[in-house]
Formats: structure tokens, sequence, C-alpha cells
């Protein structure tokens, strides 16, 4: 799926929002932000440790709120060791939190 191929947030909002399918996104993107194969992309890394540079982080970020329906706040992709346990984190909270309450 291309990066611009977002799905709608009203979208996601019927479907669960499992552990592997926030992770699949994210690696997703990450593998087209440093244009390499998703399966290159390690989950236990941090984005900082991937070379993503902050613009593509805020951007990232952006459209993972989209899909989410769900504002993340700022400094959500920093706080977690890496993209494994981003995913579960937002799993986890994206199944707690009613669509449009910030995480």
């Amino acid at each position: 799926m291309d990066v611009q191929q977002t799905p709608p947030a009203q979208e996601s909002a019927r479907h669960p929002v499992t552990e592997e399918a926030v992770l699949e996104w994210l690696v997703t993107r990450v593998a087209h932000l440093l244009d390499v194969p998703a399966e290159q992309v390690p989950v236990d890394r941090h984005l900082d440790a991937l070379d993503i540079d902050s613009v593509d982080a805020v951007l990232l970020a952006g459209e993972l709120e989209a899909w989410l329906g769900q504002e993340l706040g700022r400094e959500m992709l920093r706080h977690r060791a890496g993209l494994a346990e981003l995913g579960a984190y937002l799993a986890r909270r994206y199944a707690l939190a009613p669509y449009g309450v910030g995480l």
C-alpha cells in the first residue's frame, strides 16, 4: 500500500485495530520512507535508529493519527523502544479509547 493510500479514520474505526495491523502499517510506511523492502525493516529498532528524519517522523505520526482516528501527541513515536512495541501499545490504547479522543 502506498503511503498516499492511508485508509480514512472512519473506515479504520469500523475494524478492530490489532497489534499486527498497526505493526504492518508502521513497517509498510517506514519501508517506503527508507526505500527498502518491508522485510528489511527491523521491528525491534527505534525510529531514531532507523534514520527517519524529523520531518518524516512528523508526517508518519500525522498519517498514523488519521488512520487510527486518534490524536496521538507529538512525542508518541519517541517513547517506544521499537516499532513492535509501538504497535502493541497503540493497539492496546486504541482498543480502549473511543473514536476522536486523544491517546
